[in-house]
Formats: structure tokens, sequence, C-alpha cells
């Protein structure tokens, strides 16, 4: 099973944004730490950064770094902003999908009667419950807004 292409780090202001970018299996870190650590760990490790701290993304930038400044925090915008911007896939691959509590690739256990993931870092376990419902439509939203600004452009 491989990831996706695209690997972010992105501050604690856009701790929603991580989640979804793990669900749509996207390998992305959340850093609440020191800004001049997470400079050098996307360096080290090739990750585009996400903010909304324009201080750190003006720093960022001067040391050659991808990164994206982010002035919403609404979670179907940026995901639209990032698809045009990183071309990433708004589409949930139950083969791709990412642990939203530590970034481990989960594990497909069951695909009858539902299917359900675990993860083998942390141990969560995953199925399509009740907020499935509320996960596709935020990604159906991003789609629209997505297309709607290939439409604009």
């Amino acid at each position: 099973m491989s990831g996706r292409r695209e690997r972010f780090i992105v501050d604690a202001m856009l701790g929603n944004i991580v989640t979804w970018l793990r669900i749509l299996g996207y390998d992305t870190i959340y850093w609440s730490g020191d800004d001049g650590e997470l400079i050098k760990r996307a360096r080290e490790e090739n990750r585009i950064i996400l903010t909304m701290d324009r201080e750190l993304a003006l720093n960022a930038v001067r040391n050659g770094l991808d990164t994206f400044y982010i002035s919403k925090n609404d979670s179907s915008e940026v995901l639209a902003e990032l698809a045009k911007r990183y071309g990433i896939k708004l589409r949930f691959d139950r083969d791709r999908t990412r642990c939203p509590v530590c970034n481990a690739p989960l594990k497909l256990v069951n695909d009858r009667p539902r299917e359900e993931w675990i993860c083998p870092n942390c141990g969560k376990r995953y199925w399509r419950g009740s907020h499935w419902r509320n996960i596709m439509k935020t990604i159906r939203d991003a789609e629209e807004k997505f297309s709607n600004s290939k439409d604009v452009a």
C-alpha cells in the first residue's frame, strides 16, 4: 500500500486540516512546537508547510520551503485550495487512508458486512459509522468549491 505523493507539516492553528488530509491518505504531521524546528523538519523530510501564521510562512519562504499561507480555517475551502495548488485528490481511498490520530497508514481488516480499519501503530479502530455522512459532505463541498474555482479561472 503506497501513500499519496504530497507530504505536509501543518501548524497547530490548522489542526482540523490535519485530520482531513490524513483521512484522504496524505502523510501529514501536526506541529505545535517551535517554528524553527518545524522549518528544519519540513526541509529534512521534504514536506509542504501549511500555516495560518504569517511570520512562519514568510520565514519558511525565505528558507526556500514550499509553504502555503492559509487565511481561513474552513475545511472544505482549504481542501479545495490544496487541490488547486498541489493537485491533492479529494476522494476517500479505503486503501490509502491514514489514522487521523497518529498518521500511520490504516489497515483494512474487514470489508463485510461493514468496512473496518485498524491502526497498526496506536490500535484505534475506524468504520463508516453515523458520522460518515458528514465526512462525505465536507469532501463533496470541497470538490464543488474546487470545480467552481476551475470554472472561474
